[in-house]
Protein backbone atom coordinates (compact mmCIF):
# COMPACT_ATOMS: atom_id res chain seq x y z
CA UNK A 1 0.00 0.00 0.00
CA UNK A 2 1.54 3.41 -1.10
CA UNK A 3 1.38 5.89 1.97
CA UNK A 4 1.03 9.43 0.69
CA UNK A 5 3.88 11.85 1.90
CA UNK A 6 2.18 14.19 4.01
CA UNK A 7 1.21 11.40 6.11
CA UNK A 8 4.68 10.09 6.16
CA UNK A 9 5.72 13.68 7.36
CA UNK A 10 2.51 13.60 9.82
CA UNK A 11 4.04 10.64 11.25
CA UNK A 12 7.32 11.54 11.57
CA UNK A 13 5.92 14.99 14.17
CA UNK A 14 3.86 12.39 15.84
CA UNK A 15 7.08 10.41 16.43
CA UNK A 16 9.28 12.81 17.40
CA UNK A 17 6.29 14.27 19.78
CA UNK A 18 6.32 10.71 21.48
CA UNK A 19 10.20 10.45 21.54
CA UNK A 20 10.81 13.84 23.06
CA UNK A 21 12.83 15.40 20.47
CA UNK A 22 14.04 18.79 20.81
CA UNK A 23 16.13 21.07 18.81
CA UNK A 24 18.34 24.16 19.13
CA UNK A 25 20.46 26.06 17.08
CA UNK A 26 22.98 27.39 18.76
CA UNK A 27 22.11 27.50 22.34
CA UNK A 28 24.42 24.52 23.84
CA UNK A 29 27.59 26.04 22.72
CA UNK A 30 26.31 29.27 24.22
CA UNK A 31 25.41 27.55 27.69
CA UNK A 32 28.58 26.01 27.32
CA UNK A 33 30.30 28.85 27.22
CA UNK A 34 28.77 30.82 29.71
CA UNK A 35 29.16 27.93 32.10
CA UNK A 36 32.80 27.59 31.01
CA UNK A 37 33.43 31.54 31.23
CA UNK A 38 32.17 31.67 34.62
CA UNK A 39 33.96 28.70 36.12
CA UNK A 40 37.24 30.04 35.00
CA UNK A 41 37.00 33.32 36.11
CA UNK A 42 36.05 31.92 39.75
CA UNK A 43 38.93 29.36 39.47
CA UNK A 44 41.03 32.96 39.40
CA UNK A 45 39.96 34.05 42.09
CA UNK A 46 39.08 31.36 44.45
CA UNK A 47 41.38 28.75 43.21
CA UNK A 48 39.78 25.32 42.95
CA UNK A 49 36.90 26.04 45.20
CA UNK A 50 35.77 28.90 42.92
CA UNK A 51 36.17 26.17 39.47
CA UNK A 52 33.68 24.53 41.60
CA UNK A 53 31.58 27.41 42.93
CA UNK A 54 32.01 28.84 39.04
CA UNK A 55 30.86 25.47 37.23
CA UNK A 56 27.37 25.29 39.43
CA UNK A 57 26.82 29.28 39.35
CA UNK A 58 28.02 28.73 35.95
CA UNK A 59 25.48 25.74 34.61
CA UNK A 60 22.44 27.93 36.41
CA UNK A 61 23.09 31.19 34.62
CA UNK A 62 23.28 29.44 31.66
CA UNK A 63 19.94 27.32 32.35
CA UNK A 64 18.17 30.77 32.46
CA UNK A 65 19.73 32.44 29.75
CA UNK A 66 19.00 29.73 27.38
CA UNK A 67 15.77 28.54 28.74
CA UNK A 68 12.85 28.02 26.56
CA UNK A 69 15.29 28.27 23.34
CA UNK A 70 14.51 24.21 22.91
CA UNK A 71 11.86 23.76 20.45
CA UNK A 72 10.26 20.69 20.03
CA UNK A 73 11.11 18.89 16.82
CA UNK A 74 7.04 18.73 15.67
CA UNK A 75 7.19 22.32 15.65
CA UNK A 76 9.68 22.52 13.54
CA UNK A 77 8.05 19.67 11.31
CA UNK A 78 4.84 21.54 10.88
CA UNK A 79 6.20 24.81 9.80
CA UNK A 80 8.46 23.44 7.51
CA UNK A 81 8.04 24.44 3.85
CA UNK A 82 6.98 21.85 1.31
CA UNK A 83 10.02 21.19 -0.51
CA UNK A 84 11.38 20.76 3.39
CA UNK A 85 8.43 18.28 3.86
CA UNK A 86 8.81 16.46 0.81
CA UNK A 87 13.47 16.08 1.11
CA UNK A 88 12.23 14.96 5.04
CA UNK A 89 9.87 12.00 3.25
CA UNK A 90 12.86 11.35 0.97
CA UNK A 91 15.01 11.03 3.75
CA UNK A 92 13.27 8.01 5.82
CA UNK A 93 11.38 6.52 2.33
CA UNK A 94 13.65 3.60 2.64
CA UNK A 95 12.53 2.82 6.12
CA UNK A 96 8.93 3.33 5.55
CA UNK A 97 7.83 2.69 2.03
CA UNK A 98 8.09 -1.45 3.18
CA UNK A 99 5.63 -1.35 5.17
CA UNK A 100 1.61 -1.67 5.05
CA UNK A 101 -0.10 1.33 6.66
CA UNK A 102 -2.60 3.36 5.02
CA UNK A 103 -2.57 6.75 7.57
CA UNK A 104 -0.44 8.36 9.89
CA UNK A 105 -1.24 6.46 12.89
CA UNK A 106 -1.18 3.29 11.54
CA UNK A 107 2.54 3.93 10.62
CA UNK A 108 3.15 5.39 14.18
CA UNK A 109 2.20 2.46 15.38
CA UNK A 110 4.33 0.39 13.19
CA UNK A 111 7.37 2.23 13.61
CA UNK A 112 6.77 2.50 17.69
CA UNK A 113 6.45 -1.15 18.15
CA UNK A 114 9.96 -1.95 16.17
CA UNK A 115 12.89 -0.68 18.44
CA UNK A 116 15.44 -0.84 15.52
CA UNK A 117 13.17 0.22 12.66
CA UNK A 118 12.42 3.52 15.14
CA UNK A 119 16.03 4.28 15.74
CA UNK A 120 16.54 4.33 12.17
CA UNK A 121 13.51 6.86 11.62
CA UNK A 122 15.08 9.16 14.36
CA UNK A 123 18.39 8.89 12.68
CA UNK A 124 17.41 9.50 9.86
CA UNK A 125 14.71 12.45 10.92
CA UNK A 126 17.82 13.50 13.18
CA UNK A 127 20.24 13.76 10.30
CA UNK A 128 17.97 15.64 8.58
CA UNK A 129 16.92 18.21 10.39
CA UNK A 130 20.84 19.24 11.38
CA UNK A 131 22.33 18.38 8.08
CA UNK A 132 18.88 20.87 6.29
CA UNK A 133 17.37 22.54 8.87
CA UNK A 134 20.93 23.63 10.70
CA UNK A 135 19.22 22.63 14.12
CA UNK A 136 21.32 19.75 16.77
CA UNK A 137 18.54 17.45 18.03
CA UNK A 138 18.16 16.31 21.53
CA UNK A 139 16.21 13.75 22.45
CA UNK A 140 15.42 11.32 25.75
CA UNK A 141 15.75 7.66 23.59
Amino acid sequence: MVIRTTEVVEALRIISEQNGLQATASQSLKGGLITGGVASFSALLLGPAGLAIGGTLGGILATYLTKDKFVPVGQIIMEMEERDKHELYRAVQNFVTSLDAADAMQLVALVQGNDILKRNVIAALTAFIRDNINYQVYNSW
